[in-house]
């Protein structure tokens, strides 16, 4: 195997990549994408700053540099110099991973990385796997597992409240939310472990009913923090909604025009679009800006073939899965026609934004009347003129989405969110032992009880990490963080 082949990682089994996750080993990763001007290279471990040394000439490091840049020269084990770069070295604990850490700021060759990842993998080091640094900065008490996990938040951020959230997870927002849930939760199972003690006797503060009494209080942060996974998963995820028309509506066309690419196909041949085609689009209004998950969809009519009849059924299932159902009607046909086939297949609800298409082939007055009798037969207020080909009313149409959406992602400032699967599960699995709890009449199992909602919560307040369960987090996460 080359040298240049060797620093490629490998496909690791899961018990392999758990078992380096777990080593003490010194590691090395590009910490920026290729392709800019300044490319950065990270090494965090034990032996950072002897490689440092090794392949810097720089024979004494002192104190005063550190977290300061130094100009040098990167040379090979042949003393050939690979880059002139910027350095900086942080000593441990003083690091993003708590370890000995050495920063390189590199002109982006792609040459240069190559030979450079080379040189440190003849050097005994290890490509970092995925999430391997924010891995080590929690195993090291850097962050917690929340703070490393809006780590992959920000940097998957795609908008204005998404980019807010990940930040204020970072500054540690759900975990203060989360530990005071916690200490309430210990100070009450403890009391109840005490009032096992002294069941025979008649002490009203640490009686079953008085201990009771504390429960509500605890559960309503709780079931503020399950409601509010839904508007926090809109932020981070995006926003389902669905382009709903008749076949050659122009559906795929201002599918299009949003995107600003041919990503739908467009053709003047009815039924083109059989199938969901799907794509993420972040839109920015004037105060906001919103995710969308879009899913531009077959035509809906009654299907002959039995690949339309499937692809129209995927079209009502997407209408009914989406927060906003974008209504396509073509201007060109006559409201007459399309009567007739809206009152067979579509029933509009207060999810629904009206868009025209195909303006420019139609007068204003026309596009006028057809508003007016739209908004009378089929109860949708709001419609907005657009055309595909000459560009009319996409901006106005992308600011009224956003407009429209702002309520399915509004939050109060500094409120906590759940954005993740695995944190609501915790969040309602302790929320059900605490309904237990008020319903027991035995204080050994209202005691229990109240252990086993704190143990729902340990992965999230990070007192119980297991190794398993810390491997396929971070192995999510990109290579480099």
């Amino acid at each position: 195997m080359s040298r240049e082949q060797k620093h490629k990682p490998a496909r690791l089994s899961a018990a392999h990549r758990l078992s380096q996750y777990l080593s003490q080993e010194t590691v090395f990763s590009l910490t920026t994408a290729m392709g800019g001007p300044i490319v950065n290279v990270r090494i965090s471990g034990e032996k950072a700053l002897i490689i440092f040394q090794k392949l810097t000439g720089i024979k004494e490091i002192k104190h005063a540099q550190e977290r300061k840049l130094i100009f040098t020269k990167i040379k090979d084990i042949n003393k050939q110099v690979i880059d002139e770069a910027m350095a900086c070295f942080f000593l441990a604990p003083h690091s993003y991973t708590g370890e000995n850490t050495v920063e390189f700021y590199l002109h982006g060759s792609s040459y240069i990385v190559s030979k450079l990842f080379s040189e440190l993998c003849a050097l005994g080091l290890r490509q970092a796997l995925p999430g391997e640094f924010s891995f080590r900065a929690v195993r090291n008490g850097k962050m917690t597992l929340n703070q490393a996990e809006a780590v992959a938040d920000l940097i998957a951020s795609s908008n204005f409240s998404a980019h807010t959230l990940a930040l204020e997870k970072i500054s540690g927002s759900l975990g203060l939310c989360l530990n005071e849930i916690a200490q309430n939760l210990k100070h009450l199972a403890a009391m109840g472990e005490l009032s096992i003690d002294f069941s025979d006797q008649d002490v009203n503060e640490i009686g079953l009913a008085r201990l009771k009494e504390k429960i509500p209080a605890i559960m309503e942060k709780l079931l503020q923090l399950k409601n509010s996974f839904e508007r926090g998963n809109r932020i981070q995820d995006g926003i389902p909604v669905a382009f709903i028309g008749l076949p050659n509506a122009g559906k795929s066309s201002f599918f299009n025009a949003l995107l600003g690419e041919d990503r739908s196909i467009v053709s003047e041949i009815s039924g083109t679009t059989r199938d969901i085609v799907k794509e993420t689009l972040a839109l920015h209004g004037e105060k906001t800006s919103v995710t969308l998950r879009l899913m531009d969809t077959a035509g809906l009519r009654k299907s002959v073939g039995k690949v339309e009849k499937l692809g129209v059924q995927r079209t009502h299932l997407a209408g009914k899965e989406a927060e906003l159902i974008l209504l396509i009607v073509d201007v060109s046909i006559s409201f007459a026609a399309l009567k007739k086939e809206w009152g067979k297949i579509c029933s509009p609800n207060k999810k629904t934004l009206g868009i025209l298409t195909k303006c420019d082939l139609v007068k204003e007055e026309r596009i006028s009347v057809l508003k007016k009798q739209l908004i009378k037969t089929f109860k949708v207020p709001h419609w907005l003129k657009t055309s595909a080909l000459t560009g009319e009313g996409i901006s106005d149409a992308s600011q009224e989405i956003v407009r429209f959406c702002e309520r399915f992602v509004f939050r109060d400032p500094g409120e906590v969110l759940l954005t993740r699967f695995d944190h609501l599960e915790a969040v309602s699995e302790c929320i059900d032992h605490l309904k237990r709890a008020t319903q027991v009449q035995e204080s050994d199992l209202f005691a229990a009880d109240l252990r086993h909602a704190l143990n729902s919560l340990n992965t999230l307040i990070g007192e119980t990490l297991p190794e398993d369960i810390l491997e396929k987090i971070f192995s999510e996460f990109c290579i480099g963080k």
